[in-house]
């Protein structure tokens, strides 16, 4: 009976995808027929709020959905694993949590993906035409490996309990769901780094070399940014599905879970948020390597003031993120011990908010120009890269020690060298902390390229360094401790559970927003200086239209992913039910 439900649940997904696509390719051909053919420059109109606005709301759509659903699997997966080899339940019922929510959030993907599928070879048939001129074979592999991953995705899912006594067998599933997930990350990754910093190709857009076309600058590093944003993001829907859950709890049992679940999922986010930073620096590198005058289009000028914005958002983040840690610590037993520190924590993020904030230009009339010029004499120094990245990364340490501190906060060391390893910490945490600071002094007294190619990778790497020596020695430290209590799971104010859905909430608008930019470094190019845009919407939206759009996705977005969080409460009481009868 169990194999005839999996095989019913796999045919049920690739029959799903087929019809979603299939339906999307009628109604091109519908569309295609009513619509008036292309404009002199290859171009159709979609009507009341234009083509460009209609394709970034559905592409904008798609993209939230697939980070989440190429995300997601990735620590299902790793929670299944350590659920198996640790025989904890508890981590295993996390697992397939998670799995019921990426599971049903491909549906919505699909549709989302059908509909950009109809919508940009109907409304830029010129420019999709060069692209399937060039990158052809990687369309097709996309769909391939797509109708892959349904099938492995919805056999993993049906799966789930009648391998229960071959775990291993059912996480190689898994890890072939990620892998797949992960192949075409890199195919859309290698569609966008063309569009941006295109190679394999000649002046007049002749393809020359079609893997030069894929292995463009941005491909790598923009796949990874794109993959670790994703694990952030898919974590963080998790931690807001939990907080929702939690807060809708009728029990205590389910209140503990649903918080263990929360903290689980917003730990995952936040780890690998310590990662980006770096990455999208990488990414930055790249662009400016490809192209300088689009590094200074996306570093500043028109853009500049969207890094205040940006600064805003994540300093937002940060401060949900140490808020829900703070909290945190009073349902960890001797927690309290701890409280004293936080009140320095605070005050590191908050001058690392304001020094993140800080423009590097004002708005200045012609008079106070004269008196002072272009810049503020003491606050145009604080507004340039090299006091953002230091107080971004002193900011990050200061989110890691307060992670550093719940983990800890129930525990007492019983290894002989414990005074000795508090010590070490400490000196590690200034050490870092003080050389990181020097670096940033020492950036103003070196020239750009020095401090974009050499200083700030550096001060990445001694973050980066400094958090894994943290983390490695207290792991050794704290390893077979003294246990003072064990957490109160549960024991929340719900205020905690709305930092969380903050956090999710926040980071999404971020990503949305970011997007604009990265796609308006190519100004007024659909393949950057290869294929110009020539339609009306060739210009760049002022950036309070672009945060209309933006939080109009946004809000669809989560609109929509209610719907999957409600349909996974339905499937609850479903199997319930059906285990009763």
């Amino acid at each position: 009976m169990a194999g005839k439900d999996i095989k019913k649940g796999v045919i049920k997904g690739i029959l799903k995808l087929s019809l979603i696509l299939g339906c999307g390719f009628v109604l091109l051909f519908l569309l295609k027929s009513i619509v008036p053919g292309p404009t002199e420059d290859g171009y159709r109109f979609f009507p009341l709020i234009g083509s460009r606005v209609w394709v970034w709301i559905i592409a904008q759509l798609h993209l939230n959905f697939a980070a989440f659903v190429l995300g997601v699997p990735i620590f299902a997966v790793t929670m299944e694993f350590l659920g198996w080899r640790r025989t904890d339940e508890r981590l295993d019922r996390i697992a397939y949590d998670f799995t019921k929510l990426f599971t049903l959030a491909y549906t919505l993907t699909a549709i989302m993906g059908a509909i950009l599928m109809v919508s940009l070879p109907l409304l830029y048939p010129r420019f999709i035409g060069h692209m399937m001129k060039i990158l052809g074979p990687t369309w097709w592999a996309y769909i391939l490996f797509m109708y892959g991953e349904v099938f492995v995705c919805y056999y993993y899912f049906y799966s789930w309990h009648r391998m229960k006594e071959r775990k291993g067998l059912h996480v190689l599933i898994g890890v072939l769901l990620n892998v797949m997930g992960g192949i075409l990350l890199l195919v859309t990754s290698s569609w966008v780094g063309y569009m941006t910093t295109p190679g394999g190709v000649s002046e007049t857009g002749e393809l020359l070399n079609r893997w030069h076309a894929i292995n463009t600058y941005m491909w790598i590093p923009l796949s990874l940014h794109r993959l670790f944003a994703n694990v952030v993001f898919g974590a963080g829907i998790a931690a807001a599905y939990a907080a929702f859950r939690f807060i809708t709890a009728a029990t205590e049992d389910e209140k503990a879970y649903y918080d263990w679940m929360g903290y689980t999922s917003a730990m995952i986010s936040i780890g690998f948020s310590l990662i980006l930073p770096g990455i999208g620096y990488l990414l930055g590198v790249e662009i400016y390597s490809f192209n300088e005058q689009m590094g200074i289009q996306l570093m500043g000028g028109f853009y500049a003031w969207l890094w205040v914005m940006q600064a805003i958002l994540i300093g937002a983040i940060l401060f949900l993120v140490n808020y829900y840690l703070w909290i945190s610590l009073n349902k960890m037993p001797g927690g309290e011990r701890y409280f004293r520190y936080v009140k320095f924590l605070f005050i590191v993020v908050f001058l690392g908010y304001i020094i993140w904030l800080t423009p590097h230009s004002v708005a200045l009339s012609l008079e106070e120009a004269r008196r002072i010029g272009s810049y503020h004499p003491a606050l145009g120094k604080l507004g340039v890269m090299a006091s953002k990245n230091t107080a971004v990364i002193v900011s990050y340490m200061a989110t890691f020690i307060s992670f550093a501190i719940f983990r800890m906060s129930n525990k007492e060391p019983t290894v002989s060298w414990a005074r000795a390893g508090h010590i070490l910490r400490a000196l590690i945490i200034v050490v870092s902390s003080v050389v990181v600071l020097g670096i940033g002094v020492y950036s103003y007294m070196v020239p750009s390229v020095t401090r974009v190619r050499v200083l700030s990778p550096i001060q990445f790497g001694i973050f980066f360094l400094a958090i894994l020596a943290l983390y490695i020695l207290d792991s050794r430290m704290y390893k077979n401790a003294r246990i003072i209590g064990e957490p109160r799971w549960g024991k929340m104010p719900e205020r905690s559970q709305y930092a969380l859905i903050g956090i999710t909430v926040t980071f999404t608008w971020l990503m949305g927003m970011m997007g604009y930019m990265r796609s308006g470094g190519r100004m007024y190019w659909h393949v950057y200086g290869i294929m110009k845009d020539t339609s009306p919407d060739a210009y760049l939206p002022a950036h309070g239209v672009a945060a209309v759009i933006v939080t109009t996705v946004t809000l669809l977005f989560f609109f929509m992913i209610a719907s999957v969080f409600w349909s996974v409460m339905k499937l609850e009481k479903f199997s319930e039910k059906r285990r009763s009868d």
